[in-house]
């Protein structure tokens, strides 16, 4: 075999392989003296590169931008093929390590022979089919996740680091709308500023052709990086801190199971978890009032349109001396001043003046009629509004934690410590 014919082999398998792979050098059909040498000669030539597998777990796709050509020329010098190893038929020896190595053509020679009509409705399949790394990301405009949220056809989830997005099965979606897209993210611009989508190649790649051009309308032009947890998650490593929606949601659960075991009784009607976080409880997608409103709304449902009135009733009168209905954040601050006492009010003060405002908040779109408008000053007002709603409520998680009933309740690590992100 030449190296003419062993590139085409090499690049035809990589072309025409399900997920753009990488083709192991024990299918190339040579004794391993043979491939070191003909290797050799495609790798000064530019023309290929070499995954030993010891930067990804899977050597099959390449994740990564390859390495120099003069450490890829160190490895393949040092490679051996262990006779005890040789029924297994796909591994060789790299330093003492069992590893599997595969080939791939590289940028420069598929720049030469990919034509880009053949993926002209599939921009981001033709990236891998120039060489793109499959771990490689593109940032997006996060409003080009509006489509999936608002359609009831697609299940839609995310928890702010990162997201899933497949058609819900007897949907009734056409084909070319179907999509499953198994893993996205979130990025920022340097400064931690701007927020945006962000998603891997090869997951992009998994869309249809009329969905990878409605991406790359929205795709952003500048260097981003990606969501640090997110970039943890995707590399297989366990997350070190949750988002502040999550959290929230979290702080109720641990709330109700608290009331529950001082009193008998849910102080909230609805409780609320990582697993049944309200699909649009999370950062804006759009920085619009309507936007920002509907969050604000949502919000306030969660708060105090959740109280359960039947919590207070046992200490308090639910009615006022007018005879009118008091409402739940006056029942919970008569509530508390009855039953705990407070060294220091001002926390436990602080967060009902919270919970009033996000009420308050909520109610002055009610009471006026207001153009929608497009402003980025609705994602700060929305981040400061919820990091003010997130230590109300773990201040009344910690106000309930001290009664003697509630230790018996375990309140997982992460949210004892405060490991939150507010971005």
């Amino acid at each position: 075999m030449e190296q003419k014919e062993l590139l085409e082999t090499i690049t035809h398998y990589y072309l025409n392989s399900p997920d753009f792979n990488g083709i192991s050098l024990t299918n190339i059909g040579l004794n391993l003296d043979e491939i070191k040498i003909l290797l050799k000669g495609l790798l000064e030539k530019g023309e290929i590169n070499l995954n030993f597998g010891d930067r990804h777990p899977n050597p099959y796709i390449l994740a990564f931008e390859p390495e120099p050509i003069e450490e890829q020329l160190l490895k393949l010098n040092k490679l051996n093929f262990q006779e005890p190893l040789a029924e297994q038929n796909d591994y060789f020896i790299l330093n003492d390590n069992k590893i599997t190595c595969c080939v791939y053509p590289s940028k420069q020679y598929l720049a030469k022979i990919v034509n880009p009509n053949d993926y002209l409705d599939k921009p981001y399949t033709l990236l891998l089919a120039l060489g793109e790394p499959q771990l490689a990301f593109r940032s997006f405009n996060l409003r080009v996740l509006e489509f999936y949220r608002n359609d009831p056809r697609y299940y839609y989830d995310t928890d702010d680091i990162s997201g899933i997005i497949y058609t819900k099965t007897n949907s009734g979606v056409v084909e070319h709308d179907q999509v499953f897209l198994q893993s996205f993210g979130f990025a920022y611009d340097k400064n931690l500023e701007n927020r945006f989508l962000a998603a891997f190649l090869i997951d992009l790649t998994k869309l249809t052709s009329e969905h990878q051009k409605r991406w790359k309308l929205e795709e952003h032009i500048g260097e981003t990086i990606l969501h640090p947890e997110f970039a943890r998650e995707s590399a297989g490593e366990w997350l070190e801190k949750e988002s502040i929606f999550v959290g929230f949601c979290e702080e109720i659960k641990i709330i109700n199971e608290m009331a529950k075991a001082i009193t008998g009784i849910y102080l909230f009607q609805f409780t609320y978890d990582r697993s049944t976080k309200p699909k649009k409880f999370g950062f804006l997608i759009r920085p619009t009032r309507e936007e920002y409103n509907d969050f604000i709304l949502l919000l306030d449902k969660m708060i105090s349109d959740n109280f359960n009135r039947g919590f207070f009733k046992v200490k308090i009168e639910l009615i006022d001396k007018d005879g009118k209905e008091k409402g739940t954040i006056t029942l919970l601050d008569e509530w508390l001043n009855m039953s705990v006492r407070f060294p220091d009010p001002e926390p436990k003060n602080k967060m009902i003046r919270v919970f009033k405002e996000i009420r308050q908040e909520r109610n002055e779109p009610a009471h006026k009629e207001t153009e929608d408008e497009w402003d980025d000053k609705y994602f700060i007002k929305q981040k400061e509004m919820m990091i003010k709603a997130y230590e109300a409520i773990r201040t009344l998680r910690l106000i309930l934690a001290n009664h003697p009933s509630a230790r018996v309740i375990k309140v997982p690590d992460w949210l004892y410590k405060g490991d939150i992100i507010v971005y």
